[in-house]
């Protein structure tokens, strides 16, 4: 018997310590439960943080996160690359005269995650993947391909402390084979790393697919992404008579494609509080539409939201939204 119990202690010794010893790339490549972030776009940097120098872009990135922080978000997911370009000193694509102006002597992308990390938040670096928006290639059209996708994923992971890879839903039409390929690739280059990789499509599910967003895929087949944010930009008082639950109708859309089980968050119009707009009125019928729809959602199934985008957090007509969404804690 004293043999067994020595036998018994020695194996949960080195159970123990395989447990620790495991890499913390496991855990850092799973999607965070409880996810609140905020979209920090490109058209945000160039409202706070363009053409400042390093002591007053970093003291201006200071203060958005503890407005995000003060809202009871958790996580911000800033653009670092938009139209083929770069917010950090890249080998593959140029400095962002988009976002910044050029080199701008420093390097903000190292700047953010040390200040979002200080200021308890998560810091997911959002790119679009090709530069593709408004029917176009912007930028250097030479820059997007695969290839390039791929390695400059690689190079933000080996060289800054992000917690993850987020893209947004712009695709050009190059064929589904290749985009599930690039995202398929992206994704083992962030489990190598131990980031998370997610992606936030367009929240009309036909759109996305016949952008070649194979969602339906993406969401039945691990090894694609760790999370999903379909963007779901409408209320439950939609159309001219304000009669469509179109905001439920697509969450639970969603939910039934996701048939692996993937995390999913859903992604909130918060521009849109308070705004009258004659074809979804509930945005006027109501100041309580974010914080209703982070419940539907969570009795869903979902894991967490992102507000669209960081100016909303200071624009006064949102304000009583984005209480009630914070006082559901």
């Amino acid at each position: 018997m004293r043999i067994f119990r020595k036998f018994f202690a020695a194996l949960l010794a080195v159970m123990l310590l395989l447990g620790a010893a495991q890499p913390a790339s496991v855990q850092a490549a799973t999607a965070q439960s409880g996810f609140k972030g905020v979209w920090i776009s490109f058209l945000d940097i160039q409202s706070y943080l363009k053409g400042k120098d390093q002591t007053a872009f970093d003291a201006a990135f200071k203060q958005m996160c503890s407005n995000v922080a003060a809202h009871g978000c958790n996580a911000v997911i800033v653009h670092v690359r938009s139209h083929n370009d770069a917010i950090y000193p890249s080998n593959i694509y140029p400095w962002s005269t988009v976002m910044l102006n050029g080199n701008p002597g420093f390097d903000p992308l190292a700047d953010m995650v040390s200040i979002a990390h200080n200021a308890g938040l998560t810091f997911h670096a959002w790119i679009n993947p090709y530069g593709y928006r408004n029917g176009a290639i912007t930028g250097n059209a030479s820059l997007a391909t695969n290839a390039n996708v791929i390695a400059g994923v690689q190079e933000i992971v080996s060289k800054y402390a992000v917690d993850g890879i987020h893209f947004d839903d712009y695709f050009p039409p190059i064929g589904t084979a290749s985009i599930n390929s690039m995202v398929s690739s992206v994704h083992s280059v962030c489990a190598s790393a131990g980031k998370v990789f997610g992606i936030a499509p367009a929240g009309n599910i036909d759109n996305c697919i016949a952008a070649g967003a194979d969602v339906k895929t993406w969401l039945s087949t691990p090894g694609y992404v760790d999370y999903l944010c379909p963007q779901i930009y409408w209320s439950d008082n939609y159309g001219a008579a304000g009669n469509v639950t179109m905001y439920s109708n697509r969450i639970a859309a969603w939910k039934a494609l996701d048939t692996a089980g993937i995390p999913l968050y859903v992604g909130l119009a918060a521009y849109k509080s308070g705004q009258s707009l004659s074809y979804d009125p509930g945005w006027r019928l109501s100041s309580s539409n974010l914080a209703s729809q982070y419940d539907k959602a969570k009795a869903m199934g979902y894991s967490g939201y992102a507000l669209y985008r960081y100016s909303t957090l200071v624009t006064p007509s949102a304000a009583t939204e984005l209480a009630g969404l914070k006082a559901k804690g």
